[in-house]
């Protein structure tokens, strides 16, 4: 921008930032849109994992700390092989949109790649892991059990990571300040989701619990399909310096 040509004769300089600023630019349907549609979806992996002392835990008898926390493992790996699959799988998209609409740039078509993770994956993984813990018992339901921490891994990747992307496709210049935004405000959805989820399983089971996150995770992938489908008009509603084709 210019600031390494900018001589100055003080040594010091004392500058004000504002690190809430980049919240701002969450005033854009389309990247607050985005920010709902991940938590709503990464949500699924807190709680899953947050409780699992007492799902898992309590219900197949694992005592042993190591044993509990080895749980964890399957989702990890999840998360290990979901990652660089999205992220390829949604360049692809891209590419082959751009193709199809003569070369045309449309940023929403990222998004595309999130449906087979935000509609089928994550939300049956979840909404299979609360009935396969309510009405399966011994190693069947506990090796069951291990594939849909996997496969919710895997499948939440399969979503947020397209998100990402398209957050920076669509700023640029600020991908930065997006991405601390994005991510700052995801993380205040997942605490609230994590500090009521044990609460919830308590009151109404596991469930029930996990099959009301399902459909909130689907919730999210319905707002995936709105910005998909008027991604341009929320672009330009609220102008906030979000990149344009050139």
């Amino acid at each position: 921008m210019g600031i390494e040509k900018v001589v100055s004769k003080r040594r010091f300089h004392i500058a004000w930032v504002n690190p809430l600023s980049s919240l701002w630019l969450l005033r854009s349907p389309n990247l607050f849109a985005t920010t709902l549609a991940s938590s709503l979806v990464l949500v699924t992996d807190s709680v899953l994992l947050v409780p699992i002392a007492y799902t898992i835990g309590v219900r197949y008898g694992i005592t042993n700390e190591a044993v509990i926390g080895a749980c964890f493992l399957p989702n990890g790996v999840g998360n290990f092989i979901g990652a660089p699959v999205a992220g390829r799988l949604s360049d692809i998209v891209v590419r082959k949109w751009r193709v199809r609409r003569k070369g045309v740039w449309y940023p929403e078509d990222r998004l595309r790649a999130t449906w087979i993770g935000g509609l089928l994956i994550v939300p049956i993984s979840i909404a299979a892991s609360g009935l396969l813990t309510t009405y399966v018992g011994g190693p069947i339901g506990l090796s069951l059990n291990l594939l849909c921490l996997f496969m919710n891994g895997m499948g939440v990747l399969f979503v947020t990571s397209p998100i990402a992307s398209y957050n920076v496709d669509v700023a640029h210049s600020r991908s930065a300040e997006v991405t601390a935004a994005h991510t700052s405000s995801r993380s205040l959805i997942l605490s609230a989701g994590a500090a009521l989820v044990i609460p919830s399983i308590e009151r109404i089971g596991v469930a029930w619990t996990y099959i009301i996150v399902a459909i909130l995770a689907l919730v999210g992938q319905g707002i995936i399909f709105l910005t998909i489908r008027y991604g341009d008009r929320m672009r330009a509603s609220v102008d906030v310096g979000l990149s344009t084709e050139e």
